[in-house]
């Protein structure tokens, strides 16, 4: 019976009864009544076939067909490049395939044509999606063009395709740690995707006003990361850091921290692979820390280059004593200290300096504050307040110990000793509008230049380049494990710049815990292990950005950063 006859049934026994009891009945309004609930019916009715009907098999114009415009599908970060226009990460659309089981009449014909179209896919599973009552079901997702293309030419009725993106990474592994990656829900979770994730989304007619543009260049990323790789390999490293950067505007050129992980397999990375040692570790650096002591003092005033200090003997204080690795006897030079590493001539330098003065020269340099990078990931210094600074204190962090700081505060402090002075806030960003601050004088950092200069060529000249003039420094700080320094678990680096008659950049390569080899005699120290290192990514680097040696001027280039470092006469 339809649902008008019974209406019309029920309201004729209405009618009926209503006659019989010879009782007055308002026929019309009893009809309105029942037409509105006849119209509700109807509504809730259509409703129903909607959901249950029509919304179970999908839109084929929406999905299915090859013809769909790929290009409708909206793209909600810009691109990052490099600073030559080489792409970092992007955004790929992808292509899934799915299947509606209720219209496909061949279950296991169709499961064996998509096995064999994907080998991965096991036809027993296929089948048993293809046979099941449901109207959707997943067959594959983001599968290759290659395989779009198959999928498309066998025509299967019930099989769909549906379109999508996903953030990629074209360098995979270079860039991880700066960079960084974005989430499932296309946030930026690390590096530069989250740092700049608002900008990345941001809307704009121009797409191309969206992207973002790092200093960072592929190939020197490429060059340092691979002479890291070979060091970690050769000295058995649990890590390591390579910064090159741009001394005279704060530019970071290449950055790279291992082991690092594949952004675009996130899942497989391990927190060892994903923290970034460049900017977010904290370490005691050893005597790479000198350079800084050593400018503080030409800086003040108080000590002179030809100033010489006693070291034969060991330096008390506080119940520990300080001595030279390498222990040399006599007196040395303001030079020879920085050229043989001497832990108790720099001592002493600081405690001429005083404790005040030394403290506001390091703070000034910008290693006791978190770096300003353009990176979530900044480490904050660890440091004793001034207040609490002993003379133990000051000697221990006249050669790197007390002080914890990160690879990129070196090579920030060390490229504003080695410009004139200049101190720029590092930066990721191509031609960032970076302004600086004067830390030290010109003429102090004119010194530098030549000291550091002065190590290279008469002390550790295992990071010497001909023709390039190479400056800098090594260092050595043995690690903390519960409280106690270690004998055997150490950070060993090199700290350069080049070329030193008119710098331009600054090279920091670190190695975490490294070990002795046969050929570095038993020593695992900067020398030994950063040096060789810096070294060979200096004379690549040169190449790379048409750095000529200068061969044909080096007498004159030598003289002009010679500094007497043994003075002929020396008065006790």
């Amino acid at each position: 019976m339809g649902v008008f006859s019974y209406f019309k049934n029920f309201l004729d026994n209405i009618k009926f009864g209503f006659l019989e009891n010879k009782k007055h009945v308002n026929l019309g309004r009893v009809y309105v009544v029942l037409v509105f609930f006849i119209f509700c019916y109807f509504i809730i009715s259509l409703r129903l076939f909607d959901l249950t009907i029509l919304k179970a098999i999908p839109d084929e114009q929406e999905f299915a067909n090859s013809f769909v415009d790929k290009s409708s599908v909206n793209f909600d970060r810009g691109d990052i490049f490099d600073r030559n226009g080489e792409l970092l990460a992007v955004n790929l659309i992808t292509t899934s395939i799915y299947a509606n089981p209720r219209v496909i009449e061949n279950p296991k014909t169709i499961a064996k044509k998509l096995a064999k179209i994907f080998p991965n896919l096991e036809y027993k599973n296929l089948a048993e999606k293809l046979q099941s009552d449901k109207a959707f079901v997943w067959i594959k997702r983001n599968i290759s063009p290659k395989e779009e293309l198959i999928v498309n030419n066998e025509g299967i009725p019930g099989i769909y395709f549906r379109f999508g993106k996903r953030r990629a990474y074209p360098q995979g592994a270079l860039f991880s740690h700066i960079v960084g990656y974005v989430g499932l829900d296309g946030d930026g979770l690390m590096g530069a995707e989250s740092y700049f994730d608002k900008f990345l989304k941001s809307r704009h007619e121009d797409r191309k006003l969206q992207n973002l543009h790092l200093s960072l260049e592929v190939r020197a990323q490429s060059i340092v990361r691979e002479e890291l790789q070979k060091a970690v390999k050769e000295f058995r490293a649990k890590g390591a850091v390579g910064i090159l950067q741009d001394i005279t505007n704060g530019e970071v050129i290449a950055m790279v921290s291992l082991p690092d992980y594949d952004p675009n397999d996130i899942s497989s990375a391990t927190e060892h692979e994903l923290f970034n040692k460049a900017t977010l570790g904290n370490y005691e650096v050893g005597s790479v820390f000198k350079v800084f002591t050593m400018a503080a003092a030409l800086d003040s005033g108080i000590v002179k280059l030809h100033d010489v200090y006693d070291v034969d003997t060991p330096l008390k204080s506080g119940g520990f004593y300080i001595k030279d690795f390498y222990g040399k006897k006599g007196w040395l030079s303001v030079p020879q200290i920085l050229m043989y590493s001497s832990n108790i001539g720099i001592a002493q330098i600081a405690l001429e300096i005083g404790k005040e003065r030394q403290f506001q020269a390091i703070k000034s340099l910008g290693l006791l504050s978190e770096t300003e990078i353009e990176l979530p990931e900044r480490a904050v210094p660890v440091f004793r307040d001034i207040s609490r600074w002993s003379d133990t204190t000051s000697i221990a962090a006249s050669y790197g110990y007390g002080i914890s700081i990160s690879p990129l505060h070196v090579s920030m402090a060390t490229g504003a000793v080695a410009n004139g002075g200049r101190l720029f806030t590092p930066t990721i960003l191509k031609d960032a509008d970076n302004e600086y601050k004067q830390v030290i004088k010109k003429s102090t950092s004119d010194k530098m230049r030549k000291l550091l200069r002065t190590v290279v060529r008469f002390g550790a000249g295992k990071a010497a380049v001909e023709g390039l003039y190479v400056g800098g420094k090594s260092g050595t700080a043995n690690k903390p494990v519960n409280g106690v320094y270690s004998n055997h678990l150490r950070v060993s680096s090199f700290v350069s710049i080049f070329p030193s008659n008119d710098p331009k950049y600054v090279l920091y390569v670190m190695l975490d815990e490294p070990k002795s080899t046969k050929e570095t005699f038993g020593f695992a120290t900067g020398g030994w292990v950063a040096a060789p290192t810096t070294k060979n990514i200096i004379k690549r680097i040169a190449t790379l950005f048409d750095i000529v040696p200068q061969i044909k001027q080096k007498e004159a280039i030598e003289n002009s950063l010679f500094v007497q470092y043994n003075p002929k006469s020396i008065s006790s």
